[in-house]
């Protein structure tokens, strides 16, 4: 348990420094340009239905302002700004950022290019400023060029627009049929027709489980971080390397501590369970009653934002903002590698563990609490992951084995990678 929480508050104290410091590279604020790209797009919208935008342009500011954190977010601001108004923000306003941090001075002088020159500017300069700001610099560009230019911008803005909306409805009408779902599981659980429960362990076996996963968390965290700190150059797909060796020395160590095949593979919930389809289907009727109670996770979330003016992130939306191969590999590690793993060493080691010594209530929230932490969306997506996390294990508690959880994590990240793609 020591080791856990070490490398739990090591995760955190990571996230946190990199926050802080930023690092030298600027790179795009991807929730920026998403809220941005939705923006242009509903101005457009109200343009071709003849209805004025004009009491768009402030509160669209104000309420996207709360996404801008650093001097490049303020930069980016000004140009959607300009776009909104349908007017180049003045000079003074690019001089004071320029003036503010003299990171942005060459960025402004770029931008101020493209304006003087219609959107003609170095390649070299525009390939920095578009690498540096993302779609914000298309934009800015646009503003610059001929009507076609202008128009295919708006098109991107349109369809994101088509597409947060579209997902809104559709959540919405999933989360009252979830609803219902989840009534009618509790309603049957009180009737004593649907079993929640986990099979008791002696906290010796439990503690062998909690070494299993103490042991894939130091493997996983460490090495990567030792390759980092020592500046070894690896390809980028070396990084998952440490990963499977991690899942498979934890998820083995059991049995190198003696326990029995048929006796792991029960407490792992490595089995097919009543059979793979069954398992299945349950997985995604799991995954809908969370839907509810997925909404007031998010709702906890918006007051950590208001609180703290942090909102979640993760790295892989960068990944879907890039080249095909990019968004092939995030697909594959977000459906794929991490259902099967996480759910093994959460689900499988950890939940269970937990639960021999402190019962399944709080082994649940413990453990979805740390598979929370550790993910990279930071506090502000902490109550919604364990909503998640909380929902997986209460499928391995009605299903014993893994499958329904891991259908239910790979249809949960499935669903938001569809939204990634169609978004990007």
């Amino acid at each position: 348990m020591c080791v856990i929480i070490s490398c739990v508050v090591f995760v955190v104290h990571m996230q946190s420094a990199h926050k802080a410091g930023g690092g030298a590279e600027v790179h795009p604020n991807r929730m920026l340009e998403l809220m941005a790209r939705y923006t242009v797009g509903v101005k457009e919208l109200l343009r071709s239905l003849n209805q004025s935008d004009a009491g768009l342009t402030q509160p669209v500011l104000q309420d996207i302002s709360k996404f801008s954190r650093t001097d490049e977010d303020a930069l980016r601001l000004l140009i959607l700004k300009g776009w909104l108004k349908d007017a180049w923000p003045a000079g003074a306003e690019w001089d004071a950022i320029a003036a503010k941090n003299a990171g942005l001075q060459e960025d402004v002088k770029t931008v101020q290019i493209m304006q003087a020159a219609k959107g003609k500017v170095p390649d070299e300069a525009w390939k920095k400023l578009q690498h540096r700001h993302g779609w914000l610099a298309d934009l800015a560009r646009a503003q610059t060029t001929d009507d076609l230019a202008r128009q295919a911008v708006a098109q991107q803005g349109v369809g994101t627009a088509f597409v947060l909306i579209g997902v809104s409805l559709l959540g919405m009408i999933a989360a009252v049929g979830g609803l219902g779902v989840l009534i009618l599981g509790i309603v049957r659980w009180r009737g004593g027709k649907l079993c929640l429960t986990m099979a008791l362990r002696s906290r010796a076996e439990g503690g062998v489980l909690l070494e299993g996963f103490a042991i894939f968390l130091v493997l996983f965290l460490f090495p990567p971080w030792l390759l980092r700190v020592l500046s070894v150059p690896l390809p980028r797909w070396a990084a998952y390397g440490p990963a499977a060796i991690a899942l498979i020395i934890g998820m083995s160590w059991p049995l190198l501590r003696g326990m029995q095949r048929n006796q792991w593979r029960e407490a792992l919930g490595l089995h097919r369970g009543q059979g793979l389809w069954h398992e299945v289907g349950a997985g995604v009727l799991g995954w809908v009653a969370s839907l509810p109670l997925l909404i007031v996770g998010m709702i906890a979330a918006s007051w950590i934002m208001k609180l703290t003016g942090e909102f979640p992130t993760h790295p892989i939306v960068d990944a879907f903002a890039g080249n095909g191969w990019a968004k092939f590999g995030a697909i594959l590690l977000a459906v794929v590698w991490a259902p099967i793993s996480e759910e093994i060493m959460f689900r499988g080691q950890l939940f269970p563990g937990l639960s021999a010594s402190l019962r399944w209530l709080p082994g649940a929230l413990l453990s979805a609490f740390v598979f929370a932490v550790i993910h990279p969306q930071g506090w502000a997506g902490v109550p919604a992951i364990m909503v998640l996390a909380c929902s997986f294990a209460f499928l391995r508690m009605w299903r014993q084995s893994l499958i329904a959880p891991m259908t239910a994590h790979a249809l949960n990240n499935g669903i938001m990678c569809v939204m990634m793609l169609l978004l990007w």
